[in-house]
């Protein structure tokens, strides 16, 4: 999940507001879940991986057309907080708002774990300098904790230069990296395994976060909003599924499943197999910038919400910043291997709820308690409701599965 800075909202063109809006949700939703992706649907084969993947965006793109549907029922600016508090109430508030913590600890948590390796390795090879221990999670937290804690201006700049950087750097690798391919890499196949990925797809499309800015900064217009997550989110599918195609066709299974073990990012196990020296740097490069775009956005969202919470005992940026990268940067020390565990934990427990059941219980309440009119809406009324609340629940029984077996 990306930086995203919102401009105050001005008369724009339809076209405008919906080219707008997809690059929004697609820089939001594209980033470091998709280094974790491969090391799970690997072990499913690539057609079953394509698939579960497409599930997932289905899904993911209803419930964001429902979120969509609760925040034009609130007045202009209002955030999940405010959404949850009117259509649940007092303890639903609460609730999103205990998940939101949960959530992003665990993104950040991913993020510093799956981070300060190649941000170790990037310095290595350009100063020579090794980093021992856990030097590099420190360093690391550090040079990017400050740049959040100078605010909003310092992270849209970085944020920017890091966007650009990404997108090139992808192309370069999908570029090398299909010399590689190997089409008999295409024949294993297990659907069932497949969906013990589900729980980091959830968390790579995750987008929602951003809706609610979005709907002031697209001016409250239904159809440009809901063309914007199908365009957005269109987008971030395709990327996710040539992603796939090209670690699994290049990468062994028992090198995905080692990189999966030693909590290697699925750019890592890239590198180590091919011997194309751009392609071990454009794999690098890519996984630094997927990672770091998604931090500064999360870590900037907690740093927020967080002062929010403080807001009465008037404490300084630096309280709030401390406490979202402190916690998360201890954890990734102790276990440097969390990496796409803290991603299927986020995705399977924070993501099914906050943005899988949650978006179900609002316009629920919206529609058929409150009964307010719905015309922004997902159709299939209440069986459509009740589909999508029973697969979330899957997703979080089944990440407590994955859980249980693992421990």
């Amino acid at each position: 999940m990306e930086s995203i800075s919102v401009a105050k909202a001005t008369t724009k063109s339809f076209f405008s507001k919906v080219l707008s809006g997809t690059l929004l949700i697609a820089g939001t939703a594209i980033g470091a879940g998709m280094l974790g992706i491969p090391l799970l649907t690997a072990q499913a084969g690539l057609y079953p991986a394509l698939l579960i993947t497409g599930l997932v965006w289905v899904f993911m793109l209803a419930t964001g057309w429902l979120i969509v549907e609760a925040t034009l029922w609130m007045p202009p600016g209002a955030n999940i907080l405010t959404i949850t508090g009117r259509l649940l109430g007092a303890r639903g508030r609460l609730l999103a708002g205990a998940l939101f913590l949960f959530l992003y600890y665990c993104l950040m948590t991913a993020y510093v774990a799956g981070g300060a390796p190649i941000f170790s390795a990037l310095l290595t090879g350009a100063t020579g300098l090794a980093l021992p221990g856990m030097s590099a999670h420190l360093l690391f937290a550090l040079v990017f904790g400050l740049i959040v804690f100078r605010g909003v201006r310092s992270i849209d700049r970085v944020n920017l230069f890091l966007m650009l950087g990404m997108a090139l750097s992808y192309l370069f690798l999908v570029g090398f990296g299909v010399q590689g391919v190997n089409r008999e890499h295409f024949v294993f196949f297990d659907l069932p395994a497949a969906f013990t990925a589900a729980p980091v797809l959830f968390s790579a499309f995750g987008y929602h976060n951003v809706i609610p800015s979005l709907c002031t900064y697209l001016e409250r217009d239904r159809k440009a909003l809901r063309l914007s997550i199908v365009f957005g989110t269109s987008i971030a599918l395709i990327v996710y599924a040539v992603w796939q195609w090209l670690v699994i066709g290049s990468v062994p299974l028992e090198a995905i499943a080692a990189a999966k073990a030693a909590g290697q990012p699925a750019t890592a196990v890239l590198q180590t197999i091919h011997a194309h020296p751009w392609l071990g740097r454009s794999a690098s490069a890519f996984g630094f910038f997927a990672l770091v775009t998604s931090l500064l956005g999360v870590a900037l969202s907690m740093v927020d919400f967080i002062a929010d919470g403080l807001r009465k005992y008037h404490v300084r940026r630096f309280v709030p910043t401390l406490l979202t990268f402190a916690p998360p940067l201890l954890i990734a020390v102790i276990d440097p291997t969390l990496f796409d565990r803290a991603l299927g934990i986020s995705g399977g427990f924070g993501e099914a709820f906050l943005n899988g059941l949650l978006p179900v219980l609002l316009v629920w309440a919206g529609r058929y308690k409150l009964k307010l009119a719905s015309e922004a809406g997902l159709a299939g009324g209440k069986p459509i409701l009740w589909l999508l609340a029973a697969i979330a629940i899957g997703v979080f029984l089944l990440e407590a599965v994955v859980l249980v077996k693992e421990f």
